[in-house]
């Protein structure tokens, strides 16, 4: 159906998509059930999973410092 809706015949063309985001990561890295949190911008819930709204990533430190 997005090949059609892009207007190109679906007999001479296929496709397929994949992609994970970010968010998806850091689900996985911290042990993350509920990628809705990420969102909420709970302060309670950065604090408690040891996100500070102030860290700053760098290369050397991670995404986590």
């Amino acid at each position: 159906r997005v090949i059609e809706a892009c207007g190109l015949d679906p007999s001479e063309w296929q496709g397929f998509a994949f992609g994970t985001g970010v968010d998806r990561l850091a689900m996985l890295k911290y042990g993350l059930t509920d990628l809705r949190a990420f969102f909420d911008g709970d302060i309670k819930w950065l604090k408690h999973n040891g996100f500070s709204a102030f860290d700053l990533p760098s290369i050397s430190a991670g995404a986590v410092s």
